[in-house]
């Protein structure tokens, strides 16, 4: 039996094609309207301003920054190795442990 949702694919392309169609028919549009694009560049020169403002401040704000902090310690290639041996032991005192309740 064949799936319902065999054409899926296809609807979704078809659906993506429409989508940008409209996108660049909507932006064909607004280009074209000399207003608007005038008010993007003053929106756009506004932003970089203030980006340019903005960025002005950071090389003096990093220098008032906290250090990093240190590495943790501990934490080498033999951390796995110590982790079996403990795991060793403790399966061994598990098995210690049952061994004693079922001699009882």
């Amino acid at each position: 039996m064949a799936p319902e949702n065999d054409d899926a694919p296809a609807d979704f392309d078809k659906l993506a094609r429409r989508y940008l169609d409209l996108w660049q028919s909507q932006l064909s549009g607004l280009a074209s309207d000399q207003a608007v694009t005038e008010q993007i560049a003053r929106l756009f020169a506004a932003a970089n301003a203030q980006v340019a403002s903005a960025m002005q401040g950071v090389p003096n704000a990093a220098t008032t920054w906290s250090p990093s902090a240190a590495a943790a310690s501990g934490n080498g290639p033999d951390d796995v190795g110590e982790l079996r041996k403990r795991i060793e032991a403790l399966e061994a005192r598990i098995a210690e442990l049952e061994s004693k309740l079922t001699g009882a």
